[in-house]
């Protein structure tokens, strides 16, 4: 009897499952396609073709991890098949579960300076977006640097250009501050459109190794690097004009997720934004964070608000706006998959214009500013 075809709704799931075992999900909270999806014997060889065959695919996860999802496949297979006579578990699934499981016995040392390939997808069945980063976040229990893996707050503002934000980043020039190993610099050069990307960090280590991503993704033409440590920095060091005094590129937009962590960096942010405002007026600059503590995310508004204060008036004033958009649950989201435990926010950082600068206008920001936190 011919084995009955994999349901629409079927290959919804093994879509998601597939999307999240590639950006390396912990197995445990994977969502796993149901055991009636997967026990049809085509079912098990399209997953073992596209997501376990080393032979077929290089940018796969590490052994170990996918010696653990493989294990819970299985497990869910078990359950599911009543009658072995008509479905089973594949040999080429046991085969390379057994081959994963071989290949997985290192040493811990081994496995904590392991470079993995984790690929993202963007939240979109329309057309397939994807990034390509090489991580080693297991570097941050033992070593304390922050940047060798990617972190929720990138992913939520990559969801919010892809979906609703692209206008910001199409046909214009781009710098990130805090780039980290580079996947929203990469995001934007290989499918939103950037004209050029200017990816800056303040770590020497971390930015080698964003430059092996940006040739891993094919984007060397439009992305480039370089160090830039807040506050002792000189941005007009970093990006020279030209002899004449011009800049040979307008830069429009900043992106910053995930750098409001430690309160002591506020002074030297705030000095670098004033660097960049003096030389580019008209920049936006999002900034995407994680709030883990309300105090932490209050010392930037504040600091923000501050400088207002001892501002108004002058050439370097600035003012920090919030973005209003949802941020989905775990269980909705179909790409960029990020945690909500802490709770996401996004907002805007601009020089205004010279006549808003008034005391009514400085006010009415900064009862808005109170208000949100």
């Amino acid at each position: 009897m011919a084995e009955p075809a994999i349901s629409y709704e079927g290959w919804g799931q093994i879509d998601i499952f597939m999307r999240k075992y590639l950006q390396m999900i912990d197995p445990l909270e994977l969502t796993y396609p149901a055991g009636e999806v997967i026990k049809s014997s085509a079912a098990q060889s399209w997953l073992v073709d596209n997501l376990f065959d080393r032979s077929r695919w290089q940018r796969l996860p590490t052994a170990r991890y996918s010696y653990r999802v493989m294990k819970t496949l299985i497990h869910i297979l078990t359950v599911a098949i009543s009658d072995p006579e008509e479905d089973g578990i594949s040999d080429k699934l046991m085969y390379h579960f057994t081959k994963e499981l071989v290949t997985s016995q290192k040493d811990d040392l081994a496995s904590v300076q392991e470079k993995c390939p984790v690929t993202y997808s963007a939240p979109r069945f329309d057309v397939a977006q994807t990034v390509t980063i090489f991580e080693t976040p297991h570097l941050l229990a033992s070593g304390g640097d922050t940047g060798h893996r990617t972190w929720p707050a990138a992913l939520y503002l990559a969801s919010y250009l892809c979906r609703g934000g692209k206008d910001y980043i199409e046909n214009r020039s781009i710098l990130e501050l805090g780039a980290g190993l580079g996947f929203l610099s990469i995001f934007c050069a290989r499918h939103l459109g950037a004209k050029h990307v200017l990816m800056t960090d303040g770590s020497d280590a971390v930015m080698a190794l964003a430059q092996e991503n940006v040739k891993e993704n094919g984007v060397g033409q439009v992305v480039k690097t370089a160090i830039l440590r807040w506050g002792e920095s000189c941005v007009d060091d970093i990006i020279p004009r030209e002899q004449n005094g011009t800049d040979s590129t307008q830069y429009d937009v900043v992106l910053a997720a995930d750098i409001l962590y430690d309160p002591k960096d506020f002074p030297a942010l705030i000095s670098t934004l004033e660097q960049l405002f003096r030389r580019w007026p008209h920049l936006e600059v999002l900034v995407s964070t994680a709030v883990r503590t309300e105090s932490t995310f209050k010392s930037f508004v504040d600091a923000c608000r501050k400088k207002m204060k001892q501002t108004r008036g002058l050439d370097n004033y600035f003012r920090i706006l919030p973005i209003a958009i949802r941020v989905e649950p775990e269980k909705e989201q179909i790409g960029f998959f990020h945690s909500t435990f802490d709770r996401l926010r996004l907002c805007i950082v601009t020089k205004p214009p010279e006549d808003i600068s008034s005391d009514s206008s400085l006010g009415s920001t900064i009862d808005m500013l109170e208000k949100w936190t």
